[in-house]
């Protein structure tokens, strides 16, 4: 296996937040099994950004993450990348600005298709436009994955995103429980809090290949990591660069 490139995928917890939350978010994520899904726009421009709800990771292997953990955090927890592909994960597919009339185009063909996809009993299959659930839903997905190569189109490497080398998981590519469907790790599924309608995502202990923390937080990792039966690795001895 190259050095640049890992057989984990792992999800940072501390962006935007101080290492004890960032810590109770790791505790949370191990202890319910799931990953709570968040809306993420794709895109910058303010003609044209989407907001989709999806789980992110990085490919980026610990020894290559200091940069990373510098806007992400120091708190993470490592998944088996075939594991999250099986469940739908899939690289970001970044696009520069040269590509984004082209995305434009590519919405509002999608539009069409979602408008006349709907039953019509009018609607008659020799029609110019004639898309089925499945070829819309298709195109809905691969749209989810679409990342820009740097924020506000700038190529300074504070903007560029394509460093985060994301994956995601994105909420409409995954089999949802509903009703008298019990969730699944691999499916998605709404919760409740405080009267507001969230998403997340389940997984199983065996996903998982470690979790990542300061080493002021050993002992509470340890914990974590023998429920888990995982690897635990302190943040100071495995982040290098």
């Amino acid at each position: 296996m190259r050095k640049y490139l890992s057989n984990t995928l792992v999800h940072w917890t501390g962006r935007g937040k101080n290492d004890s939350s960032a810590m109770k978010s790791l505790s949370t994520i191990c202890n319910e099994e799931i990953l709570r899904l968040t809306f993420c726009p794709n895109y910058v421009s303010q003609s044209y950004n989407p907001e989709t709800a999806m789980v992110c990771f990085t490919d980026i292997p610990l020894w290559n993450a200091k940069e990373h953990c510098k806007k992400f955090g120091k708190f993470g927890i490592g998944f088996k990348r075939n594991k999250m592909i099986e469940y739908g994960a899939n690289p970001a597919l970044y696009t520069t600005e040269k590509h984004f009339k082209r995305i434009l185009h590519l919405s509002s063909l999608l539009s069409k298709m979602i408008d006349l996809e709907k039953d019509r009993e009018w609607k008659q299959e020799e029609e110019p436009y004639f898309f089925n659930e499945d070829e819309t839903v298709a195109f809905q997905e691969m749209l989810e994955f679409l990342q820009e190569y740097s924020y506000e189109n700038q190529d300074q490497l504070d903007y560029v995103t394509y460093y985060q080398r994301e994956w995601r998981i994105a909420f409409k590519s995954l089999p949802f429980a509903g009703g008298n469907t019990v969730q699944q790790p691999g499916m998605s599924c709404f919760y409740i809090v405080d009267g507001k309608s969230y998403s997340n995502f389940k997984f199983k202990k065996t996903d998982i290949n470690f979790i990542v923390l300061p080493f002021k937080y050993w002992r509470e990792g340890r914990k974590l990591s023998k429920k888990l039966n995982c690897k635990l690795k302190i943040y100071e001895f495995s982040v290098f660069m």
